[in-house]
């Protein structure tokens, strides 16, 4: 599995998955000029159908569900309160990614629309630390002008990403890494 550096047009493509957006318009910012990805003929992953998770798992997936509305709410509150916001789901490196993420993307007069649908697999706990899979389908999402609402961009199906999360001595689950890999996948049936 190849993880693809998060500068990538198919980043910006995919924005309805607000934490992808801020890092690929944050990376790209930041002057990384990888090219743009190769798909591989790699055979596409799919999810096993999880009949039951476990309760630390549950919320794992809950933690990492509730990083895309608080994205889209930070994304619409004045720039002094959007760390705030963002702060209950996600921590570093990912905040900051997405606090500069969430101003370049206002800048440029555009907004998120939308949401990405998650079908989570693959989830794995070890103490304080978490990763998960998701199989996302950003395709009723995207970029949108934000004085028109006309959609600019839509996301696209069966994007791979894997997430990183930690637990805070609160006990709170939050995302620190979200990544997009190189191989395809499609959501359990």
């Amino acid at each position: 599995m190849r993880i693809v550096p998060p500068c990538q047009k198919w980043m910006l493509r995919r924005v309805g998955a607000l934490a992808a957006a801020a890092i690929a318009v944050t990376a790209c910012q930041a002057g990384d000029n990888a090219s743009e990805p190769v798909r591989t003929s790699a055979p596409s992953v799919t999810p096993s159908p999880t009949p039951s998770r476990s309760v630390g798992e549950a919320t794992v997936v809950a933690a990492y569900r509730d990083l895309y509305p608080a994205g889209q709410r930070a994304e619409h509150a004045p720039p002094e309160e959007r760390r705030a916001i963002l702060d209950d789901v996600a921590t570093q490196p990912l905040l900051d990614r997405m606090l500069r993420g969430i101003a370049a993307l206002r800048v440029t007069g555009r907004v998120t629309w939308g949401a990405p649908v998650i079908h989570a697999f693959e989830v794995r706990i070890e103490e304080d630390r978490a990763t998960l899979h998701d199989c996302q389908d950003g395709s009723k999402a995207g970029q949108a002008d934000d004085k028109t609402g006309k959609h600019l961009t839509r996301g696209s199906t069966g994007t791979h990403l894997i997430a990183n999360l930690s637990k805070g001595t609160d006990g709170a689950w939050r995302i620190s890494k979200v990544e997009q890999v190189d191989e395809p996948c499609s959501p359990a049936s």
